[in-house]
């Protein structure tokens, strides 16, 4: 007769690797357990900046025409001066150029507010991509609870912080 023992357990190998699965999920869940208005703020700003140096682009390629990025209600959209309130249309997708917060790309950014501090809450961009009106500092506030972002504009050089 054999005497023969069997081994229940597991390896050490067995066991870091599953230490190391862990951890991995761990750093990708952590995140999502932090502060959810600050995410907001965070995916609004990237937005509207990436949609104001846009604008510009569109006002140095296309010197003809006046643009501007008009803030809204509940986002905001990139128009011509003349049409202000029509959204200019994307030239690859024919779609209008326009953002609604809680919808689309910015699904995530439900519960904010964006302030310009403007009257008419339009930021019109010169052929050099500044600012039209050189006497006017822009800053832009998001906020979403106790959290808030704020964009500055510089009128004469049009460079976004």
């Amino acid at each position: 007769m054999s005497n023969v023992r069997k081994h229940s357990g597991f390896t050490l190998v067995e066991l870091l690797l599953t230490l190391a699965i862990l951890a991995a999920l761990a750093t990708l869940a952590a995140p999502m357990l932090g502060d959810n208005d600050k995410l907001q703020v965070d995916v609004t700003r990237r937005l509207l900046v990436s949609d104001l140096e846009y604008a510009q682009i569109l006002a140095i390629s296309h010197p003809e025409d006046t643009i501007a990025l008009v803030l809204t209600e509940g986002g905001w959209h990139i128009a011509e001066t003349e049409t202000i309130e029509t959204p200019l249309l994307d030239e690859i997708t024919d779609e209008p150029i326009k953002l609604t917060l809680g919808k689309g790309p910015a699904s995530s950014a439900f519960d904010v507010s964006i302030e310009a501090d403007m009257e008419e809450q339009i930021i019109v961009f010169d052929q050099n991509g500044g600012l039209n009106d050189f006497t006017q500092d822009v800053e832009i506030t998001i906020t979403s609870g106790e959290t808030y972002s704020v964009i500055h504009i510089s009128p004469t050089t049009g460079s976004i912080q």
